[in-house]
């Protein structure tokens, strides 16, 4: 077998290796969309829930709003003393 034989061989592997690199980035890109939508509907859905417990509940959710802004404040605090 000659060089320009093998050159020819390692070309036609490396453009066939291109190529399945793109469809699997493709596929990869996709499915990751595909993830980011349904994490998107379920975050929604999780807010929709949150919002109808607090309108139930309105003292547990200012209790709860509450409770989370002192532990943000603290935090934020902590990171300002340093």
């Amino acid at each position: 077998m000659d060089f320009k034989e093998k050159e020819k061989q390692i070309k036609d592997t490396l453009m066939k290796e291109k190529e399945e690199l793109k469809v699997a980035y493709s596929d990869l890109i996709e499915k990751l969309r595909s993830e980011g939508e349904k994490m998107q509907l379920d975050l929604r859905n999780e807010y929709d829930n949150a919002k109808k417990y607090v309108k139930k509940n309105p003292e547990t959710g200012v209790g709860i709003a509450l409770a989370g802004g002192l532990i943000i404040g603290l935090a934020i605090a902590k990171l300002l003393k340093k």
